[in-house]
């Protein structure tokens, strides 16, 4: 009896430090918040720039939550960024080309992103290649599949017509945000896949007692981030237009804010789940890239910088619990 009081009263501590650590979270946020918005005389906290903010922060969050499926159990796939190019592609062809429309953009995509994404995982797993090394190594494949195509059509990038291109604009943006962040936060709270992937990264020989089969959870993950991502890959080809093929890694560029996002999460996730981690993340991260861009940093070198650097602070804060090398 008294053991159970005990444990009672342990999880009500327990409870009330994360609700001080969410409240010192959220009151540190909106204190950066409002220096940064009197440094900018005011034009941070403005309806029209947080409507800004959200729509770019819809892409990043998108594929976090996508990759936050897998990446917790170890896989640390960089394929992602060239699987999102080829897909969007495949998508933008079945749409303009075979004529299917928004069926065909956003399924095409869709689909074609989990297909990849489970070839990976399959050589990941059946082969026993490291991770890292087959994310690699399938960037550039895919994306030598997306330039050769762009090549043999003799353009350089492959354009959507503003008729397929409802997702890209408010409200729409706002409301795969929110309705995807509430897909996330179920799947990974009230699922048994959800709560394996959880087992899985907390300690996999531990899981593997529970009886958690590894390599079907891991499987299922990679399926669902799969679904995140290629969702946040017609996101980003219905707001920008038009998708570029990459070579030389040029892909892994377009991943750097989610996986800021990743990381940022996990240095928290003592104090929010995962899922509100990457939501509060992913509006923060690109709140820092609009304050640079107000104050004049340019992009594609002074802020590639900075975000080189948020990715690095991340990574380091997100793993500071562990002892060690972290593969």
């Amino acid at each position: 009896m008294k053991a159970v009081q005990s444990a009672a009263v342990g999880g009500r501590l327990l409870q009330n430090r994360r609700l001080r650590a969410q409240l010192l979270l959220f009151s540190g946020i909106i204190l950066v918040y409002l220096i940064f918005n009197g440094v900018l005389d005011g034009r941070l906290l403005t309806a029209t720039n947080l409507r800004i903010i959200l729509s770019h922060a819809v892409f990043p969050a998108l594929v976090a939550w996508g990759m936050s499926f897998f990446f917790s159990t170890g896989i640390i796939d960089l394929s992602v960024g060239s699987n999102i190019i080829l897909s969007a592609n495949v998508g933008c062809y079945l749409a303009t080309r075979l004529n299917l429309g928004m069926p065909g953009l956003i399924v095409g995509t869709i689909l074609t992103c989990m297909l990849l994404q489970h070839l990976n995982i399959r050589a990941i797993i059946d082969l026993e290649i490291p991770s890292w090394i087959a994310g690699l190594g399938a960037a550039l494949v895919y994306e030598a599949i997306t330039a050769q195509y762009m090549y043999t059509q003799n353009i350089m990038a492959l354009d959507l017509p503003n008729k397929y291109r409802p997702l890209g604009n408010m409200p729409y943006l706002g409301i795969v945000y929110f309705a995807a962040f509430a897909v996330a936060y179920f799947l990974s709270n009230r699922t048994t896949v959800g709560l394996n992937i959880k087992a899985l990264g907390g300690n996999q020989q531990v899981a593997g007692s529970m009886g958690i089969d590894r390599k079907k959870t891991v499987i299922i993950g990679a399926l669902i981030g799969a679904a995140f991502i290629g969702m946040g890959a017609v996101i980003q080809i219905s707001y920008a237009g038009r998708v570029y093929a990459t070579t030389g890694l040029g892909s892994l560029a377009s991943i750097f804010q989610a996986l800021a996002c990743v990381l940022l999460s996990g240095s928290i996730a003592s104090i929010l789940s995962p899922p509100v981690g990457i939501l509060v993340s992913s509006f923060f991260v690109v709140s820092i890239f609009n304050v640079l861009t107000m104050l004049g940093v340019p992009s594609g070198t002074g802020q590639d910088i900075f975000l080189g650097v948020i990715v690095v602070v991340c990574g380091i804060l997100s793993h500071l619990r562990h002892k060690g090398v972290v593969k």
